[in-house]
């Protein structure tokens, strides 16, 4: 009989042997950062019902559109989620976050739609931290080829995974430019920028505020493609929008514990 689990022993005699835990591994539409399979790419949202369809998302398998023919995508062309998924969040229970290369990524939707989409395909959206972390190494050069560096100067988003170059050392596509990434964290609102310096690629940070009282500020991450050299790994921003915003430069990624 195999033993699964780390907590169980096997007794000969009077030692008890310890069986280790069977390695977990993450699903092929994330890669492995710590104790968090942080998604690839850039969210999609589809909206299903399809059960198997569902099932595929939630475990991962969804490999390209391919595995979508029975969902239909939202958030490309402008904020079309409706009354299936509206602003606050509230009742969205039919469009899930998808990870997949070659798709626009979903954008005009707020932090509580970009949270509901994670949510139903069985993640989160990522903290600060572990955006970070995911996102190191990403090539920042501040400049943009339109064919494999990071989108960072261009006409709106390209399709996930597209710029071959923008990728990190953890595996991620896109963690610098193509759409601002809503994350998990919140903050006080922002009243101005600054920017890192030259080491840090003159990435734009916008966080802290003198002005009390107000709507939070939602942490944003990366940058979007027309933000030239404010994008980057480092660049964060709490003073776009709060929460409750939404516009063709916002997106998100989700990620699941391990």
């Amino acid at each position: 009989m195999k033993i699964r689990r780390a907590t169980m022993a096997v007794v000969m005699g009077l030692v008890a042997v310890s069986v280790p835990a069977e390695a977990k591994k993450c699903p092929a539409d994330a890669i492995q950062v710590q104790a968090v399979c942080v998604d690839k790419y850039e969210a999609s949202v589809w909206e299903t019902t399809d059960a198997k369809t569902i099932k595929n998302i939630q475990k991962g398998k969804i490999k390209n559109i391919g595995g979508l023919a029975l969902a239909a995508q939202h958030g490309v062309t402008g904020d079309d989620y409706g009354a299936g998924c509206p602003d606050p969040g509230t009742g969205c229970k039919t469009f899930y976050a998808v990870s997949i290369p070659g798709v626009k990524p979903a954008a005009n939707l707020t932090w509580f739609q970009a949270a509901a989409a994670c949510r139903n395909a069985g993640k989160r959206l990522l903290t600060n931290q572990e955006w970070q972390t995911a996102a190191l190494g990403t090539p920042d050069p501040g400049t943009d080829n339109g064919t494999a560096d990071c989108n960072i100067a261009s006409a709106g988003p390209v399709n996930t995974g597209s710029r071959g170059l923008c990728i990190a050392e953890s595996g991620a596509f896109d963690m610098v430019g193509n759409l601002w990434e809503w994350i998990a964290d919140w903050g006080t609102v922002a009243s101005g920028c600054a920017h890192y310096g030259a080491s840090y690629g003159n990435d734009v940070s916008c966080v802290g505020s003198n002005t009390p009282g107000g709507l939070p500020g939602a942490l944003l991450r990366g940058g979007d493609f027309g933000a030239g050299t404010d994008a980057g790994v480092f660049a964060i921003s709490a003073n776009l929008l709060n929460p409750t915003g939404s516009t063709l430069f916002f997106g998100f990624r989700c990620g699941r514990d391990l």
